[in-house]
């Protein structure tokens, strides 16, 4: 009988630090791109030219292969490697949707990591907002020189808050409109959502609390 609590290979142990969990995907990252055929680290200044030459294969390389196998005066000219090619769209064929999953992998595990910053962040505040109450009593005089330094760091998001709200832009009339109908369709535009309108409302509370009286 098969042991239903023993972890499977895609599921690490529990009880792995962070640390081990780390090195334990770097080495299997080290592995994967040694899968990799040809493999080339992302070049910025190149991804046009590769763009746009990868676009122009999609149709043409079948059709060169099929040229190139079916008529021998022209595969004799020795001007494209049919052979070459075939291998390399039964590799692109294959590795594609691993490149997808990896992908949607790597944007998954960065929203992992932010959303832990982010559910520890919001209990972050909702501390301080009880801190800078306590504070204040005779039992938290001993909390005050740590809370100086919390006040700073939620001023600083703050700001941070501030620079990154984008500034309304002001309702234009479409082309055209003229007289009292101008002011009346530019106002038809939906009006942006302000930024806390996404924020889950434990986040919006605990923020509230926390920076009641830091605005400055």
């Amino acid at each position: 009988m098969s042991d239903h609590n023993t972890a499977s290979p895609s599921t690490p142990s529990a009880d792995l630090s962070p640390e081990d969990r780390a090195a334990r995907m770097t080495a299997l990252i080290e592995e994967l791109e040694s899968l990799i055929p040809g493999f080339r680290p992302h070049d910025a200044a190149e991804i046009r030219r590769v763009a746009t030459a990868a676009r122009f294969g999609r149709e043409l390389i079948p059709a060169m292969i099929s040229a190139v196998t079916s008529f021998a005066p022209f595969a004799e000219r020795g001007v494209f490697d049919a052979e070459r090619a075939k291998s390399m769209l039964q590799s692109d064929s294959a590795l594609r949707p691993v490149a997808h999953r990896l992908a949607a992998l790597l944007e998954g595990f960065e929203f992992t990591l932010e959303s832990n910053v982010a559910d520890t962040s919001t209990e972050a505040l909702q501390g301080y907002a009880f801190a800078k109450h306590f504070a204040r009593s005779p039992a938290g005089a001993g909390l005050r020189p740590y809370l100086a330094i919390m006040k700073s760091a939620v001023r600083k998001s703050i700001n941070l808050r501030k620079d990154a709200t984008p500034k309304p832009v002001p309702p234009t009339a479409p082309p055209g409109a003229q007289g009292f109908l101008a002011p009346n369709l530019a106002n038809r535009t939906t009006a942006p959502a302000t930024p806390d309108d996404d924020h889950p409302e434990d986040f919006r509370k605990a923020l509230n609390a926390a920076s009641d009286d830091e605005e400055e």
